[in-house]
């Protein structure tokens, strides 16, 4: 059940760790295969434990960076917001130096939670493009889904 949760996807703010979210361009959706084998769903699954192990680690990095600079998420995110133009709120100067100095330190941060992610995937000898491709398998097609939780399910009892 917990396994389950480690393909969940959620929103990303500015600090989220997104796997090699170097593409600047939004995709669009495309057609993907589906046409893995068990045994390379398997390495996918043991690969994204590491993975989200990885980013779980940064999350909680980031949360202490943000708490170090005497804000809190909630502000945080709704400072990313302001910023992004996407709130009428407003951040009093204290407020966006604080926010600044945060985003800092995490940017910095990313760059080395990219290289772990980078070394659990080679750990694992899987591409970075295959995971990427089963990960947006997972995510799009229903079918493919049910199969890869599946084995998440045989591999947890196992």
């Amino acid at each position: 059940m917990m396994r389950k949760r480690i393909f969940a996807t959620g929103l990303m703010s500015l600090f989220a760790v997104v796997v090699f979210a170097q593409q600047q361009m939004p995709m669009p959706q495309q057609e993907v295969s589906t046409d893995y084998s068990d045994d390379e769903i398997e390495v996918f699954v043991e690969a994204n434990l590491d993975v989200t192990k990885v980013q779980q680690e940064a999350q909680k990095k980031a949360q202490g960076i943000i708490e170090e600079n005497d804000l809190d998420m909630e502000r945080f995110n709704e400072i990313v917001a302001i910023q992004q133009g996407q709130s009428d709120e407003e951040a009093s100067p204290e407020e966006m130096e604080a926010f600044n100095a945060a985003a800092q330190k995490i940017m910095a941060n990313n760059q080395k939670t990219q290289s772990d992610m980078v070394a659990a995937l080679e750990k694992h000898d899987i591409s970075q493009k295959k995971y990427q491709n089963i990960m947006m398998a997972y995510q799009q097609d229903e079918e493919f889904r049910k199969k890869v939780d599946t084995i998440v399910q045989i591999k947890s009892q196992g």
